[in-house]
């Protein structure tokens, strides 16, 4: 558990995803999915039971090089990170980062704060040697802070994603440990 001072003074509350707060998550998804197009997801587009979440969390948690992370400030859930190593043996030393941000948190240190921890994580598994991720080509914001982290661009995949009839590229981005 972190506590870390956001740029407009409230407290943001890290830590690990737990599996009582699967109901929370679920509707953190389905509401972060409306907000912003540079997900892969809209909104309430998270169809699973709390059960099924609930089974997700635990499992995140039992993986060796898999983390999920909650951000709160008060009981809400701000934010929210995971990191999955990949479970077969010649893939196991990568894994694959994501992070989500509710839009009214933006740009106050949120998803920096929880970048640092998953990279910290990372760091902390000697069985992990790169971190991978996905983004919108036109999402600079993202790109910035990635790249301020030390994430370096490696590919782009052309017209990759598509919200309504707009078509955008894949940067995938990869940071060595």
């Amino acid at each position: 558990m972190k506590k870390v001072l956001l740029k407009d003074g409230r407290e943001l509350l890290i830590r690990p995803a737990e599996e009582d707060d699967a109901a929370a998550v679920i509707e953190y998804i389905n509401s972060v999915g409306g907000e912003s197009n540079f997900l892969t997801y809209g909104k309430n587009g998270l169809r699973v039971t709390v059960e099924r979440e609930r089974g997700f969390l635990r499992d995140m948690r039992d993986q060796p090089g898999g983390i999920c992370l909650t951000g709160w400030i008060g009981d809400e859930l701000a934010c929210f990170a995971d990191l999955r190593a990949e479970r077969k043996e010649r893939l196991a030393h990568n894994c694959e980062l994501g992070i989500t941000v509710r839009k009214k948190y933006w740009d106050l240190g949120a998803a920096s704060a929880l970048l640092a921890e998953l990279i910290g994580f990372a760091k902390g598994n000697p069985a992990l040697k790169a971190i991978h991720l996905d983004v919108y080509g036109n999402n600079e914001r993202a790109i910035r802070l990635y790249e301020k982290f030390g994430f370096q661009k490696v590919g782009r995949l052309k017209n990759y994603f598509r919200v309504g009839g707009s078509y955008y590229d894949d940067v995938i981005m990869d940071l060595y440990l």
